[in-house]
């Protein structure tokens, strides 16, 4: 850390980069009003910035009487609600997809899975609720189209075996995990578990189309 030219601590020159290799999409619900509720049209985009306790807003709005569509811009102080702080406490970048009545859809990147989870809960914890729409690896080493998958079409006990499945390693071909140790996690049979993992794998499965790049050579 070095002193610039007014006296104060200057940031590095080469901080540290972490690779993020999951872009997630996730479904928001607002835990209470916003700013943007009150436009004067339909707020079809925006563009937030964080400042401290301030948040910037760039909207772009379509005039319902004549479709005229322009951009305003407002500053206004952080709700205890907003979700666009615990991204930032993450060190996540939020993009807002969709601004719907009371939820946004909002597009972000994460290291692992574990960044995910830690996030959610914590969006959870200010917002009515949040859902993952969707999980799409970011390494492009070998294919150049992305296969994403809609994880709010699995049900929300479809959602949970995954995840734990996940978490402790079940698919992994280098772990020995068993499905009455993953049942055990839950708290459930193995024959309930066995039922939700195969019907959530069908679910993702179905979801992949075969024009995709990466089934070439396949076949």
């Amino acid at each position: 850390m070095g002193i610039n030219r007014i006296g104060r601590e200057s940031a590095p020159i080469d901080p540290p980069v972490e690779d993020r290799e999951m872009r997630v999409v996730l479904e928001i619900e607002r835990g209470g009003p916003c700013r943007l509720d009150r436009m004067d049209g339909e707020v079809i985009g925006i563009d937030v910035r964080l400042s401290e306790e301030v948040c910037n807003v760039d909207a772009v709005v379509r005039d319902p009487a004549d479709e005229e569509i322009a951009t305003q811009y407002f500053e206004n102080q952080l709700c205890e609600h907003c979700p666009g702080k615990v991204f930032g406490e993450h060190g996540c970048l939020p993009r807002y997809r969709e601004i719907n009545e009371g939820s946004f859809v909002v597009e972000t990147y994460v290291a692992d899975t574990q960044a995910v989870a830690d996030l959610v809960s914590d969006i959870r914890s200010v917002c009515d609720n949040v859902s993952l729409r969707s999980i799409v690896s970011t390494d492009r080493s070998e294919f150049n189209e992305d296969c994403s998958v809609d994880v709010s079409a699995l049900t929300r006990k479809q959602r949970e075996a995954v995840y734990h499945a996940q978490e402790m390693g079940y698919y992994d071909p280098d772990t020995d995990v068993s499905l009455a140790e993953l049942a055990d996690r839950i708290g459930i049979s193995t024959s309930a578990l066995s039922q939700r993992l195969r019907r959530a794998e069908g679910n993702v499965l179905r979801q992949l189309s075969v024009e995709c790049d990466c089934w070439d050579g396949v076949g």
